[in-house]
């Protein structure tokens, strides 16, 4: 068992721990964890792949894993079928992110739904109320959350950047601090699809539309409204941090759950939590990511690997194995709980939140699912976003031009070798 189970000593032990009471309880089968970090997982696994020696099971694996290596799992639907096995108790929209056109890959593991995160204490300083406590607010859209931004960014001096008075060119605090994924988890908030082509995967669709809509926005916080920091200010003032928000010069941030992680980092000032704004036509999208399993193509022994993966996902085991990977259980039996687990850590923050958010999560298609010639697609979005955000002087639609064009080419030389 393995691909990116992660090098946290804890949590290896952990893992260790629960493969020896399997091991303990069944004399047919014998699990062992293999264990690697994100940052080598892709290189570590094509290694194993050209060795032959793939291990039986990749668990946890991410949507986006099992994106860089499609081809090489196969499909369980023929074993969810034969042992009929239950998925009722499984958030719906998890499921979907493991239904592929012509094979089920996986069953959800956990989940990371995105949440928008606040700092209660610059509310309170700014005297504005907070963000909705729940979802079903009409007001509550991107737009208002701009005007609202608009009034927590500050100068050096203490301007608003709704005030005359206001130099962008010296802001010591931002009003958001955009959202922490991916670009393609933007333009589902704004009608458009995440993937960028249609749905046969042959034309590029990154130039108008949703993608388009959430270029210019992007930009637009950054170098219209300010409101949200620079490449070049979240090197400054954040340190380069990929989390802008626990430095306490942020109001407010979207991210996903697996931020649980740096929750403790956190402690300076009150927070809490708000629903997913909505985008201009109405579009409610929480951009998702998921653990979940693989079965390798190359396995000898891919029933003996489906049945370790039942048990490690059966309830009271999936909630320890959640616990060790910091996410949130894929079973709704197992919502209660796990809300109850967090709030007694951080009594303030509603929790829920995070559990309602997920009906709204970009299922199908997902923010990290295949498309042809996926690493490059995925560099060549995550580049364009990068110019978005160092070159205020970009037209943006002709760096959508660009992209569309960029990734017009790859589609087309992947369907070219086929």
């Amino acid at each position: 068992v393995g691909f990116g189970a992660g090098s946290d000593p804890d949590s290896m032990e952990a893992l260790k721990t629960i493969a020896s009471e399997y091991n303990s309880s069944h004399t047919d089968i014998q699990m062992e964890f293999t264990f690697s970090t994100w940052e080598e997982h892709a290189s570590k696994f094509s290694t194993l792949l050209a060795g032959d020696l793939t291990p039986d099971l990749a668990f946890p694996i991410g949507i986006q894993g099992i994106a860089e290596f499609f081809d090489e799992w196969i499909d369980i639907a023929p074993f969810i079928k034969e042992d009929k096995y239950d998925t009722s108790d499984f958030y719906g929209p998890a499921l979907e992110l493991l239904n592929y056109p012509d094979k089920t890959i996986g069953l959800p593991v956990g989940v990371y739904p995105s949440i928008v995160f606040y700092n209660e204490d610059l509310f309170d300083k700014a005297g504005l109320s907070y963000p909705p406590s729940a979802y079903g607010d009409s007001n509550w859209t991107y737009d208002q959350l701009v005007e609202l931004a608009k009034t927590l960014t500050l100068d050096e001096n203490g301007n608003a950047a709704n005030s005359a008075g206001f130099d962008a060119a010296k802001i010591n605090q931002w009003g958001w601090g955009g959202w922490c994924g991916p670009f393609r988890t933007i333009p589902g908030k704004f009608g458009g699809n995440p993937l960028g082509m249609d749905a046969e995967y042959k034309t590029a669709e990154m130039n108008t539309g949703g993608y388009l809509e959430g270029a210019q926005f992007l930009h637009d916080s950054i170098w219209v409204t300010h409101v949200a920091p620079t490449s070049e200010e979240l090197s400054s003032s954040f340190g380069g941090a990929d989390n802008p928000f626990e430095g306490g010069a942020t109001a407010m941030w979207e991210c996903f759950s697996w931020m649980a992680y740096a929750y403790p980092t956190f402690n300076n000032f009150n927070w809490n939590v708000a629903p997913i704004p909505a985008g201009p036509g109405g579009d409610i999208v929480s951009p998702t990511n998921a653990d979940t399993f693989a079965i390798s193509a190359h396995s000898k022994n891919p029933r003996q690997a489906w049945e370790v993966a039942k048990w490690l996902i059966e309830p009271e085991m999936l909630s320890r194995v959640c616990g060790i990977l910091g996410c949130m259980p894929s079973r709704k039996s197992l919502a209660e709980n796990w809300v109850k687990d967090m709030s007694e850590e951080y009594s303030n923050v509603d929790f829920q939140l995070f559990v309602d958010s997920i009906q709204y999560m970009d299922a199908s298609p997902n923010n990290e699912e295949w498309v042809p010639n996926y690493q490059k697609v995925w560099d060549a979005t995550e580049n364009t976003a990068d110019i978005l955000r160092t070159d205020g002087a970009a037209d943006v639609q002709e760096t959508m031009d660009t992209l569309d064009a960029e990734v017009q080419g790859y589609l087309d030389e992947y369907w070219a070798s086929k």
